[in-house]
């Protein structure tokens, strides 16, 4: 009797854990509220099973009611969505990790500013989701294939092709360089602080008062080309002067070089005289009379 009782306790135990586990799993899934259902596609070996969280932009608003396999390449997910949110137009869906254990959610991203909605019954369409653990081991993959083929590339050339020992040689030619240049620069201040030391005693050499009475001569110089430089424009002014008479007519020059009369008397002048010595030289004695006794 006593281990009957024993017995019906243990079932009794264990059948309010399952019925409390089942409660809580149907309340985390909407509860007596019916909601709606959307649906999504994502390619295979997505890792989706029912049960599995929907996110809206952090916000766990259903789950994965169903996943049925296209032969076509893709996994068909039904999403139960609680009929208190709605799926705002430009909503993107993808499949993203849930915890470290390998399990997976549907994280549904909106679009800022969104103002209508999707309808019950929509194809979510499929965005980027976060890199898997396989993609980034792929990524991995690939980054140490190209780290092996540049390690490989750079073996070849300075240890096959002798690389190493052209960057020597390179090293020891640059190092002697670096030391002739050295000696070059010594000499060239050596040279420079002979030339410093010549010009400090040129220059002490150099008589002050001599170069007083060399800048004096240069001032009356200077002086004596100003004065004639004056001198020259007053000459210039005063020719100036001159030709603005001549030719305007003012003054007897002017007259004789612009009035055309007098150049008419002067030309009937000559003529005159020219026929006066013509007539003279042809009978000197009407103008010339000498008698003797």
């Amino acid at each position: 009797m006593k281990r009957r009782d024993e017995v019906l306790v243990g079932l009794l135990l264990i059948v309010s854990v399952a019925a409390g586990v089942a409660g809580t799993v149907w309340l985390a899934r909407g509860g007596l509220s019916a909601g709606y259902d959307m649906y999504a596609r994502f390619p295979w070996g997505a890792g989706l099973k029912n049960g599995q969280p929907v996110l809206l932009a952090g916000v766990n608003v259903g789950f994965v009611k169903g996943v049925k396999l296209d032969p076509a390449g893709s996994l068909v997910v039904t999403l139960a969505v609680q009929k208190e949110y709605r799926v705002p137009d430009g909503t993107t869906a993808a499949v993203e990790p849930n915890g470290i254990f390998g399990d997976q959610l549907i994280a549904l991203t909106p679009t800022l500013g969104a103002s209508t909605y999707m309808a019950a019954g929509d194809t979510i369409p499929t965005g980027a989701g976060t890199p898997t653990t396989g993609d980034l081991l792929a990524k991995g993959d690939s980054i140490a294939r190209d780290v092996e083929a540049l390690t490989g590339a750079l073996r070849a050339e300075f240890v096959s092709g002798g690389g190493i020992a052209d960057l020597r040689k390179v090293t020891g030619e640059m190092a002697a360089l670096v030391a002739e240049l050295g000696q070059i620069a010594t000499a060239q201040s050596r040279e420079l602080t002979i030339t410093q030391q010549q010009l400090r005693a040129t220059l002490a050499a150099v008589d002050s008062a001599v170069v007083d009475s060399t800048m004096r001569s240069i001032r009356t110089s200077t002086a004596n080309v100003a004065a004639i430089t004056e001198e020259l424009q007053v000459a210039q002014a005063q020719v100036r002067s001159m030709l603005t008479k001549l030719d305007n007519g003012t003054g007897t020059a002017g007259k004789l070089l612009n009035d055309p009369s007098v150049y008419a008397r002067l030309d009937m002048l000559l003529m005159r005289l020219d026929s006066l010595a013509i007539d003279v030289k042809a009978n000197p004695r009407r103008y010339i009379n000498l008698r003797v006794f």
